[in-house]
C-alpha cells in the first residue's frame, strides 16, 4: 500500500479555479460589500496573480489496527490459533502534495470607483432635466385638451367674426 504515491509521476493537473464570482474592490483595493450606484459605478477589471511553485513531499503514514466495539483490537484467529487477518486504517503523518511549477494568473475583479463632485452635480442636473421632461410627459394629455378647447374656442371666434364681417360688407344688419 506504500507504493501507491509515486513521487513525481502523477498527472500534470491544471492551476486552481480561481473564484468564480469577481471580487468587489474600491478604488483603494478595500472589499465593497453593497456598493450604491447613485454614488459610483462598477468597472471590469483584472489583474495578474502570481503563484510561487511548490516543491511536491512524499506521504508519510502508518496503519493502526481498528478497536472492536469492546475496545479490543480487531484481530482475527482460526481455530488453530493463527492470525488470519486484522481490521486496519491508514493515519497519515505527513500528507503528500504534489510539485508544482509557478504560474501566472489572470484573476477578475469589479472595482466601485465613486464620481466626483462635477460628476454628482452634472448627474443631479440630468436627472432633475429627465423629471421635468416626464412631468411634462405625464401631464400631456391635460394639456392636449386645453389646447384642444381653445383651438375650438378660437374657431367659433373666427367664424363669428367672418359672419360679421360679411354681414357688414353686405350692408345688412343682424336685426334685418
Amino acid at each position: 500500500m506504500e507504493d501507491d504515491f509515486y513521487y513525481g509521476e502523477l498527472p500534470e493537473l491544471p492551476p486552481p479555479v480561481a473564484n468564480t464570482t469577481p471580487d468587489l474592490v474600491d478604488e483603494d483595493d478595500n472589499p465593497v460589500e453593497n456598493p450604491d450606484l447613485e454614488l459610483g459605478w462598477l468597472k471590469n477589471e483584472t489583474k495578474t496573480v502570481h503563484h510561487d511553485a511548490v516543491e511536491g513531499v512524499k506521504k508519510v503514514s502508518h496503519y493502526e489496527v481498528n478497536l472492536k466495539p469492546d475496545g479490543t483490537p480487531a484481530i482475527y484467529y482460526d481455530a488453530n490459533g493463527k492470525e488470519y487477518g486484522r481490521d486496519v486504517h491508514e493515519v497519515i503523518d505527513v500528507p503528500g502534495v504534489q510539485a508544482r511549477d509557478a504560474y501566472d494568473e489572470e484573476v477578475a475583479f469589479i472595482r466601485y470607483i465613486k464620481y466626483t463632485a462635477e460628476e454628482l452635480a452634472k448627474k443631479k442636473a440630468e436627472k432633475e432635466k429627465q423629471e421635468e421632461r416626464q412631468k411634462a410627459v405625464d401631464t400631456l394629455p391635460e394639456t392636449l385638451a386645453a389646447l384642444q378647447s381653445a383651438q375650438t374656442d378660437t374657431d367659433s371666434l373666427v367664424v363669428d367674426q367672418e359672419y360679421r364681417l360679411t354681414m357688414l360688407e353686405l350692408g345688412v344688419t343682424p336685426e334685418e
